[in-house]
């Protein structure tokens, strides 16, 4: 039907997959713009499709859509169309209109010719309001529930966060307690053997020197005698922390495998660099005590040999046993 000013009206029942089945009120103007057994969508200006499928999808979901503005293109012109509609029965029902104040006309015109349709579409549109007002509420429930029930896991996660972080630092100084000497800090027996072969391997693959360093006080004995254990201790750790000073952190590996004896794995480093390292450190070390001095014995490994630690260490030993007696 035609109003003033070129308004134009339609009712549509469409189906499930965009079809119109039937139009209500056809005249010629308003065939333009749809067509019995076409698809609904098939004018759509391609600019305006996804406000028609936003259309489609809200008469889906809330089985109710109103005032949707939507371009149509017919015979190369562009016309706005507003779309306004309801489901029953698994049916569309849509209203098509050029401006917005045409709807009150329409539903004039509805009524007289349909009423019964008409009264259909107010009371499922007031049970659409009603179960959207509920829906609301509950969405509000929801919300707030889900709400609690996010903080919660969040503070679980924190609290599981920090148990986790407890943990790491338990086991962090449960490995200490177990690889590291509690005087001095550096690597005690339990850790040797397998630096000895992790170090082993990796000079063979990077075909670089190792040397192997035993380390003995002299007259250790005489120092905790003369000045008491606390004296001798606190000559450990000093001897200690010059070891760390002069090697290599990230290369070489530091050891205290008895009282007074200390053992150094000294990688990409031969015989000859090893001395001029020890050297160095009994220089140091003859600045803390007027009592002791150190005695070393260096081997330098074959990577290519398969020589075991305890053969290692005995050659070392017996070397540094040479140098204690030529020191004494």
């Amino acid at each position: 039907m035609k109003f003033k000013e070129e308004i134009y009206e339609i009712v549509m029942t469409i189906n499930e997959i965009g079809i119109i089945d039937e139009i209500a009120f056809p005249n010629n103007d308003v065939s333009h713009y749809f067509e019995v057994g076409k698809n609904f969508l098939y004018k759509v200006d391609p600019e305006s499709l996804t406000k028609a499928l936003s259309f489609m999808l809200q008469l889906s979901t809330s089985q109710f859509a109103s005032n949707h503005e939507v371009n149509f293109i017919v015979n190369n012109e562009i016309k706005m169309i507003y779309l306004s509609g309801f489901l029953r029965n698994k049916q569309y029902m849509v209203i098509a209109t050029t401006r917005t104040d045409a709807l009150n006309s329409l539903n004039e015109e509805l009524m007289k010719i349909n009423s019964e349709q008409v009264n259909s579409f107010r009371l499922l549109l007031k049970e659409t309001l009603k179960s959207q007002e509920k829906q609301s509420k509950n969405s509000v429930n929801y919300f707030d529930e889900i709400s609690k029930l996010n903080n919660e896991l969040a503070n679980s996660h924190r609290e599981l966060a920090r148990k986790n972080q407890e943990l790491n630092k338990l086991n962090s100084d449960l490995e200490r307690m177990a690889t590291r000497d509690p005087l001095t800090g550096l690597y005690n027996r339990r850790l040797l053997f397998e630096k000895f072969l992790e170090e082993k391997r990796r000079a063979n693959r990077l075909s670089y020197p190792l040397s192997l360093v035993v380390i003995d006080i002299n007259h250790f004995k005489k120092v905790n005698d003369q000045l008491g254990h606390a004296a001798g201790d606190d000559l450990l750790i000093r001897l200690s922390n010059l070891i760390l000073k002069l090697t290599r952190e990230s290369l070489d590996s530091a050891f205290r495998i008895g009282g007074d004896e200390f053992l150094l794995l000294l990688a990409n480093c031969d015989k000859t660099s090893a001395s001029l390292i020890l050297d160095r450190l009994n220089g140091e070390f003859a600045k803390l005590t007027d009592i002791a001095t150190l005695a070393y014995g260096v081997v330098e490994i074959d990577s290519d040999c398969e020589e075991d630690l305890d053969r290692c260490i005995m050659a070392a030993d017996q070397l540094m046993f040479e140098n204690k007696q030529g020191s004494r």
